[in-house]
């Protein structure tokens, strides 16, 4: 890994367990064994390292939901439709991502001392999930698998359950393979029961 994304990982790492204002230029630099002057080498300062921690974190995001949207745009029947993408593009790719996780983590920390990252922490964990998973329901109207009335109701009931469940198994605590293992398990017997219902 080079020295720039040594510095990126290892300034996420200490912000997500200790906020921004608790690491110094010097912590990041004797965790990640450079002299101090070395990290101007690739950064203007603290701010410039926030900064393109953020730069990194919404451009993945915005990969994700382009290739979201994508593989939406082309489901042509119900037997297209598949809960699979839930799984490798919210799960895989986002939740369980090391770097979306802390980056996460950090946003709960700082959305009381930063303004500007209190509204990331409010689209990135609310506002566009919400989004997202409502969208996905309402794909189901097309197949005549619900209304849309049933459709925005799962979508905010399945939004409700999936917030309260990423907070308590993968938002507290070290995130290992048996959280995420009952994550996964939980949020698709949820899923089984919803389609049981009706």
């Amino acid at each position: 890994m080079e020295t720039k994304e040594l510095i990126l990982k290892n300034a996420l790492d200490m912000f997500a367990k200790s906020g921004y204002n608790s690491v110094s230029i010097r912590d990041i630099a004797k965790t990640v064994n450079i002299k101090e002057s070395s990290i101007y080498y690739h950064f203007k300062n603290k701010q410039d390292i926030l900064d393109s921690l953020v730069e990194k974190y919404e451009s993945h995001i915005k990969e994700l939901t382009d290739m979201l949207q994508s593989s939406m745009l082309n489901l042509h029947n119900v037997s297209s439709f598949s809960w699979d993408w839930l799984r490798e593009f919210y799960f895989e790719r986002y939740l369980f991502d090391t770097f979306c996780n802390q980056m996460m983590r950090f946003m709960m920390i700082e959305q009381f001392h930063n303004e500007s990252m209190r509204i990331l922490y409010e689209h990135y964990l609310f506002k566009l999930p919400h989004r997202i998973q409502t969208q996905s329901f309402m794909i189901l109207t097309k197949f005549g698998m619900m209304n849309e009335k049933q459709a925005e109701k799962a979508g905010n009931d399945f939004f409700a359950y999936i917030t309260m469940l990423t907070f308590q198994y993968l938002l507290t605590g070290e995130l290992t393979k048996a959280k995420k293992d009952a994550f996964d398990q939980e949020v698709f017997a949820y899923i089984n029961r919803m389609f049981q219902e009706d």
